[in-house]
């Protein structure tokens, strides 16, 4: 029996950084598993829209969001284009985000490191969102570290010198920003220019690293297994 197609969903960008680290990210999940037929589409401003590549599906799938917060685009956006386009007779089904799998938690460890800073105070910061139940789950990711705190790039009124001093009054003697983003981008550039003001250091964003393709390949097989056992799909 054929194997469902895993078709990879990001947001899309304007900004061509976007589309280049998604498809670098893809490469990665088609070296994990080459027994796949793996695609790549977009919601919006990038190609292939999703539309289209639902369009040409000829077989079942699994939608993974290339997400990491399951918010307005996973919730609404995703599901409506799903609804709306998925071909009849075939079975689209759409898998959770990759969101704040340990993976992930410990790849943004790893991109702080690459700083060369010891136990610095962390600024975790995210897209933001009008959802307050996915910035506080975002929120929760910065315990990871000793000394932090979240700045969401759009939406919240905190800035980054303020979250700085009130980590040093704390008694960090560093700040470092810990992007939580899949890649680079003109918002990250943003986050970037603004900490360059306050003379913070910015991590590297999560970034097309096997860690993060397993972590699609992941999404994949347990939405795989946990469909209706009486119409199985095959892993």
């Amino acid at each position: 029996m054929r194997k469902p197609t895993l078709v990879a969903v990001a947001h899309g960008s304007r900004d061509p950084r976007f589309a280049e680290n998604a498809h670098r990210l893809i490469a990665q999940v088609r070296t994990l598993r080459p027994d796949l037929d793996v695609l790549l589409a977009f919601l919006e401003l990038s190609e292939p829209n999703l539309v289209d590549v639902l369009g040409d599906l000829s077989g079942d799938a699994v939608v993974v969001p290339l997400l990491l917060s399951d918010a307005y685009h996973a919730r609404i956006d995703l599901p409506t284009l799903l609804s709306d386009h998925a071909p009849i007779g075939l079975r689209v089904v759409q898998a959770p985000v990759l969101g704040a799998d340990e993976r992930l938690l410990r790849l943004a460890r790893r991109r702080i490191a690459e700083l060369g800073v010891d136990n610095p105070g962390v600024i975790l910061t995210a897209v933001g969102s009008s959802d307050v139940t996915a910035n506080a789950r975002t929120r929760t990711l910065a315990a990871q570290w000793t000394r932090s705190t979240t700045v969401f790039a759009t939406g919240e009124s905190t800035t980054l010198a303020d979250a700085a001093d009130a980590l040093r009054s704390r008694g960090a003697t560093e700040i470092v920003v810990a992007p939580w983003f899949l890649s680079p981008g003109l918002l990250l550039d943003q986050v970037r220019a603004v900490a360059a003001e306050s003379g913070i250091r910015v991590a590297a964003p999560l970034g097309a690293d096997r860690l993060v393709a397993e972590v699609v390949v992941e999404r994949y097989v347990s939405t795989v297994a946990a469909l209706d056992r009486r119409t199985p799909l095959p892993r």
